[in-house]
Parts: structure tokens; sequence; C-alpha cells
């Protein structure tokens, strides 16, 4: 038989195992099955090709944060920023136990409103700033007293931050290390015969130049000599504008304003009064100009003075 015919002559093909297979199939088909099953080539993997180029190395954490913290840092000194008594440290850049006094008063007055303070006002930010209190607690206040960064106020154990320390929030303690203690700069609510500092007198503003009177009592609300708190006269003064028409006061209106109503809020203290209004949510400034004005919020808190 010639080879081309044998190669056409069908024969029976079947092959078991884990798959069956049986079909008629031609001897060419049949010889290429048998040589593949003979051939024991296995699975063909890929040549390994050049390896990717490797990553850059990753900067280090600490190489990232310290720069943005730094930036941080100074942007806050700069405006003045100190959202906690912990930041009040980092802002005034405070080392020795004086200075960390220091800059607590100095949070308490421009953060909380507080004009006057006590010793246990400042062991309270010690313990919110997760600062270990002081073993000689008195002792070390005292140096604060002395250096003239806190004075003491006329009634027992309250006190106050001096006016050569009231920035150090913003300006830090480089200013005021290594010069010798001061005297009373008047600067504080016991200075004087009355206790008290007013601001200095500025001209009529023009909003309320066409009123005849100022009016010294609001409606439902206590008058403006009980209110303690600096904060609270702001925000008093805030409402009393609302009554007249007005929509809101400039720094300078209030400073004029209060002086008029008999204690007058300086308007070097101004903003740190109202940012802790404005955390308060008590008050607030429009998106466009510089006045501040009294909320919902802060009508409500007023009349239950």
């Amino acid at each position: 038989m010639k080879q081309n015919e044998m190669q056409e002559k069908p024969v029976h093909l079947v092959l078991s195992g884990r798959i069956a297979f049986e079909q008629d199939i031609t001897v060419a088909q049949g010889a290429l099955v048998i040589s593949t099953l003979h051939s024991g080539s296995g699975p063909e993997y890929p040549l390994p090709g050049p390896e990717p180029p490797a990553l850059p190395p990753a900067s280090s954490p600490v190489a990232e944060r310290e720069p943005r913290e730094m930036l941080a840092l100074e942007e806050g000194r700069r405006q003045g920023l100190a959202e906690s008594p912990r930041q009040a440290l980092e802002l005034s850049d405070a080392k020795t136990i004086p200075e960390k006094m220091t800059a607590f008063a100095a949070y308490l007055l421009h953060e909380e409103g507080r004009e006057v303070f006590t010793q246990s006002d400042i062991r309270r930010l010690f313990q919110r700033a997760r600062e270990r209190i002081p073993s000689h607690f008195s002792r070390e206040f005292d140096k604060a007293v002395r250096a003239g960064w806190i004075h003491e106020g006329e009634e027992k154990g309250q006190c106050y931050v001096s006016e050569s320390a009231k920035s150090v929030i913003e300006e830090g303690f480089d200013g005021l290390r290594g010069k010798p203690g001061r005297k009373r700069d008047g600067s504080g609510p016991s200075a004087g015969k009355s206790g008290r500092k007013k601001a200095r007198s500025v001209p009529v503003p023009e909003v309320f130049a066409d009123l005849d009177n100022i009016p010294s009592e609001i409606d439902g609300v206590i008058p403006y000599h009980r209110v303690g708190l600096k904060r609270d006269k702001l925000l008093w003064a805030l409402q009393l504008a609302r009554n007249l028409g007005l929509p809101g006061l400039q720094s300078t209106e209030v400073a004029w304003l209060t002086d008029r109503l008999g204690d007058a809020i300086p308007t070097r203290d101004m903003n740190g009064h109202f940012k802790g209004l404005q955390r308060s949510g008590y008050a607030n400034r429009p998106m466009v100009g510089n006045i501040m004005r009294i909320t919902e919020s802060g009508e409500e808190y007023l009349r239950a003075l």
C-alpha cells in the first residue's frame, strides 16, 4: 500500500485517564498525538525578563513632618493662634516652669477672655497640657512674678499677666529672657485706684455720630456694669449694636462704645476676646468686612447671665 494511502486510512484512537478521548483519526494524526505524548515536555515558563526599575527610596516621615510642623508653628505664632494650652507652650517656646506659667496666663487672657486668674487656674492648664505639675508650684510662680511677667492683683489670690508678657504666644520669650524684673506696668485690672485701665480715647465713630444718646441698658439683659468678663462685655456691646440697627462693630468702635459705657475694652485685647466668643458660637464675622456681630446663640447666652 502506498504511503499516502496509509496516512489517509482511519484508525480508532482511545485515550483514558483524567481526560477520556475516543475518536477515529488518520494515521498521520495518530502519529502526531503519540509523538506529543512521548515528548515529555512540561509546561513552559516564561523566561525571566529584566527587573522593573527600583522605586525611589521613601522619604522619612520624620523628615517630612518636621518642616511642616515648623511652618505651622511659625504661621500660628504670626497669627497668635493657640487653640489649646499645649499649643500655647509650643508657640511661645516656653522652656522653664515660670515661662510655662506665663504662657498659660497669656492663654487665659487671649483665648478664654480671663483678665484675672488664680494659681489654681494655672494648675488646671498644666493638667490640660499634659504637663507635670511642679512640686514647688508657689515658688516657681513667684519667679514669674519677680520677672515682671505676672502681677498680683489687689484682691488676695488674683493675678494678671503683665503688659510686657501679653504677646508671648505671638512673639515668644526671646525678648523677655535675661531682662531684669520690672515694676508693675499698670497694664492689668488692678492698676490705679479704680482697678481698671481705660482704652485710649478715640474720636466718635461715624456709626454713632447721629445718636443723641447711648443706651446703657438692654431689655432682658443685665446692665453693662454688672457683666463680669470683658469677653461678655464685648458681647453686650454687640447686642446693643444690633438693637441700634447696626450690622456690627469694628474693634475701634467697640473700644469707644465700651469707654462710654464706663469700662473700656482696649483694642489690643479685642481679638482675643472675640476669638473666645467665636469658638463658643456667640459671635462671628461676615465673609466681607472686619466687623464683629452677635449670633442668636450669643443673644441667648447674654440673656442667661
